[in-house]
């Protein structure tokens, strides 16, 4: 009989996402800025590919940009990207207004994605400021 590990209540590279979400939506990396796999894994002592994982995650989110080389970058919105997000979040206040989601639904996680883009939208602003 082999022994079953406890099950981990999330991976690696989301806890790793979740690290470098906060960073950047606390403005620690600003718009623009060039995130270096290799650095970050040595900081955190881990190794690159959760990290690599962690920034497609976070580029799906629409908060890294990809480019051939060196990496990812973290995004920088234009104005159309910045009313999407908008125009999203107010539909879906709207809507879970008058449908209460269960605790983690769609619509609220959809809702968490536009309220990051217009956070990263604002600290752009305040740095060009």
């Amino acid at each position: 009989m082999t022994a079953c590990l406890p099950l981990q209540p999330q991976s690696l590279s989301t806890a790793i996402a979740d690290r470098l979400r906060q960073r950047i939506l606390q403005g620690e990396w600003l718009p623009g800025t060039e995130l270096l796999d290799g650095e970050i894994a040595s900081s955190l002592g881990v190794s690159r590919t959760p990290v690599r994982e962690a920034m497609k995650l976070l580029c799906h989110e629409g908060l890294l940009t990809a480019h051939p080389r060196p990496g990812m970058t973290v995004a920088i919105l234009n104005t159309a990207q910045v009313q999407e997000a908008q125009a999203l979040l107010q539909l879906l206040r709207s809507h879970l207004a008058l449908h209460p989601a269960i605790e983690g639904g769609l619509a609220q996680q959809l809702q968490a994605l536009a309220l990051q883009r217009l956070q990263l939208a604002n600290l752009a602003a305040l740095t060009q400021n």
